[in-house]
């Protein structure tokens, strides 16, 4: 094995989503063509690259939706498991939404803007919280971010205010990482109004190992926060999906194909056999109209309407061992995510169709192994 596992290389095919595409419970992101061997070598490097990935993807993207028009900073290196993770997580944040990351490596490896705020220590390494701000402000100007909660912060805030005042900055940002957001969030608006800031003089910066429920509370309580910054729970999801990667079929020497799926009494945990394309179909409208998860080839005339269009979702990324996909930009990728969405109807009561003859052949195999019933 270890000789044969040295000189391997794979010379199969392989289909894919676009990175970027929005897809739904039991469709399969990929499918890989090949021997045997070769296949199932590469199981464990398929999902440990493409499950982390699409959980903090879809995190983001539904922090995103939350928080439309703010400005979203992933900052999970330090929570993620690995050096390597920490890249990944940031480049999966950014296609799911997120405007940048903290993670400079991240910014060097893929030429995109980095972004955050400093830590306590920076405070703390002072004499004084007054000296600390102080310094920031003359290092950086109109640009200066006030962390407030280190000690107090409202006495945070009145020395914060009295050197914007004492360096004549016109723009200053506060940053709140612990307590109540929301109470804090409201004070800093409204004693800053009554000293005559007017709303685009500042920007309000909020952490605290925020998630999509925390921030949501903050939107609907018009918190009037500009930035978030996001870690622990965008790169660790409380829910993560769980990918698996399973034979769906196999040919025989004499070039019979033999379905097969994983069984379950939870039809849920059960997978579908046979060499499946997912079908997104498109109304005259130009809107998502459902997807079909069949046969590749199927016969899909009975799931159709006259004017409707279809596309396969699963596309060459590999043939014959040979990469034949060009590969987009991040930057393009989260523009094809954001281009989806505005055509679905309603993303969450999307319609998903298993066909009658994939749910049949899962049904024989059931049958075969003494499930009387799907």
């Amino acid at each position: 094995f270890l000789n044969w596992v040295e000189n391997a290389k794979f010379q199969g095919d392989l289909y894919a989503m676009p990175e970027g595409t929005i897809f739904f419970a039991h469709e399969h992101q990929l499918r890989l063509h090949g021997s045997f061997e070769e296949a199932q070598l590469f199981e464990s490097l398929i999902l440990n690259t493409i499950n982390p990935q699409t959980n903090v993807a879809t995190i983001a993207n539904d922090i995103a939706q939350i928080a439309a028009g703010k400005i979203l900073l992933e900052g999970g290196s330090r929570r993620a498991t690995s050096p390597q993770s920490a890249i990944f997580n940031s480049r999966a944040a950014r296609i799911g939404g997120f405007t940048a990351s903290s993670n400079v490596a991240y910014g060097i490896l893929h030429n995109e803007k980095v972004g955050g705020t400093h830590g306590h220590s920076y405070v703390m390494l002072h004499p004084s919280e007054y000296s600390a701000f102080k310094a920031q402000a003359q290092t950086l100007g109109n640009n200066v971010c006030f962390l407030l909660d280190t000690y107090n912060v409202q006495n945070a805030l009145e020395r914060a205010l009295q050197i914007i005042t004492e360096e004549n900055l016109t723009h200053a940002a506060f940053r709140i990482d612990s307590g109540d957001l929301l109470s804090q969030a409201l004070s800093i608006h409204t004693q800053l109004q009554s000293r005559g800031f007017s709303r685009d003089s500042y920007t309000l910066f909020a952490s605290d190992d925020l998630n999509a429920e925390k921030i949501a509370s903050l939107e609907e309580k018009n918190a009037d926060i500009d930035k978030y910054l996001i870690g622990t729970f965008v790169v660790n999801p409380p829910k993560p999906v769980e990918g698996v990667f399973k034979l769906a079929a196999y040919q025989d020497k004499e070039g019979e194909w033999h379905y097969k799926g994983k069984l379950s009494a939870d039809l849920g945990k059960a997978t579908l056999p046979g060499i499946k394309q997912i079908y997104r179909v498109t109304g005259p409208d130009g809107l998502y109209q459902r997807d079909i998860i069949a046969f590749q080839g199927e016969d899909l005339s009975s799931y159709l309407n006259r004017s409707d269009s279809i596309r396969e979702l699963l596309i060459p990324i590999i043939k014959d061992g040979k990469q034949v996909y060009d590969f987009p930009t991040i930057n393009q990728i989260t523009q094809y995510r954001e281009e989806q969405f505005q055509r679905f109807k309603d993303v969450n009561s999307y319609e998903v169709i298993i066909s009658q003859k994939v749910r049949a052949a899962q049904l024989k195999i059931m049958q075969e192994h003494g499930f009387s019933q799907v």
